[in-house]
């Protein structure tokens, strides 16, 4: 493992207010006076985020809960060597590490104790072939998972020291591998395949699967997520498979029952790569990329009250700070402009 600690990565900083997009639930009637006693505390966070262009993005976040409203910021970004393109990334538990794997099947370390100084402190090699991480999790076993697109299986690390990712098995081989989680204490795994357009369960124990599940449509299936209390994984969605509509959502799906209990659609101008919770798993921050890609070139983090299934609104991520930069990206193969995976280092 190479430590970068002496070498300069330079971070883009960025301060540039994004105006909240007006969509349908953004606009909530408020009471007319909230006494002390009924304010709720606002949910605050940094958002890092994977892209196809490049850079770690990363972006402050408020949810305020007593009118329904959200706001951000982008706060920067942080250029990855060589322009690496990514889906993927994971947050150390403690909120000190950011690990970025990038299609090149370069797995870097970054610092994130500063929350908006983010800085590549070591980075590995971890396969000769190309990986195209999408999914990724870090287990209740303590490892590192991440799911391979374009080799199908879920490569497990060592990661007990925090700066040298260790890879120790490769499990689970499907055929294009997005989602993954590990439940219960890592007794279960479960994977989810974009060209499968099925929830793949299995035992850990044996490796052998358990279970299929189906949303009961053919569908290109990206990360996925569970709820903090592990009852829900929340399963991203095109809502389509290729020269079809989008009809961008995710599914949220019972994990005892393992089947499919409810969805949350935004339709066909959007395209659900991730879904993160507030720590109490009241609300989700979706990652959905606009489509057609061509006509829009961007990227939202839509805000939902997963009790009501109602929208606060949203954040234009990709477009906003382009405009913002006087920079008007191409949009070709393996360098789209939009971002997957996400992660959210909440305020405590």
């Amino acid at each position: 493992m190479k430590s970068l600690r002496g070498k300069s990565f330079k971070t883009v900083s960025i301060v540039l207010a994004l105006a909240l997009v007006a969509v349908a639930g953004y606009f909530f009637f408020a009471p007319a006076e909230l006494t002390a006693g009924d304010t709720k505390p606002l949910y605050k966070g940094t958002v890092y985020s994977a892209t196809r262009g490049g850079h770690l993005v990363f972006t402050t976040i408020t949810i305020d809960p007593n009118r329904e409203m959200i706001s951000g910021s982008v706060a920067g970004r942080m250029p990855i060597p060589n322009n690496d393109g990514a889906d993927a990334l994971e947050m150390s538990p403690d909120q000190k590490y950011v690990y970025y794997p990038t299609w090149s099947s370069v797995l870097y370390v970054v610092d994130i104790g500063n929350r908006t100084n983010p800085k590549v402190v070591a980075e590995k090699k971890i396969f000769e072939k190309e990986t195209k991480h999408c999914g990724s999790h870090w287990g209740p076993d303590g490892k590192l998972y991440f799911s391979s697109m374009s080799q199908g299986d879920v490569h497990k690390f060592d990661v007990s020291d925090p700066k040298d990712p260790k890879l120790m098995d490769r499990l689970y081989k499907s055929t294009y591998l997005c989602g993954v989680q590990a439940l219960e204490n890592g007794k279960y795994v479960w994977t989810s395949d974009m060209k499968d357009h099925k929830v793949y369960v299995y035992d850990a124990a044996t490796g052998k699967r358990i279970k299929e599940i189906e949303t009961g449509r053919k569908e290109f299936l990206h990360r996925s997520r569970l709820s903090p209390d592990g009852k829900i994984l929340y399963q991203s969605s095109t809502g389509a498979v290729a020269g079809q509509q989008a009809d961008g959502r995710f599914y949220m799906i019972d994990t005892k029952k393992m089947k499919v209990v409810d969805k949350v659609v935004f339709g066909e101008d959007y395209d659900v790569h991730d879904v993160a919770t507030t720590p109490d798993g009241k609300y989700a921050i979706a990652a959905a990329r606009r489509v057609p890609p061509k006509d829009y070139k961007d990227s939202e983090y839509i805000v939902v009250n997963l009790q009501t299934k109602k929208v606060l609104g949203s954040i234009s991520m990709c477009k906003s700070c382009h405009n913002g930069m006087g920079v008007n990206p191409e949009a070709k193969p393996n360098r789209e402009v939009f971002i997957c995976g996400v992660q959210i280092a909440w305020e405590k």
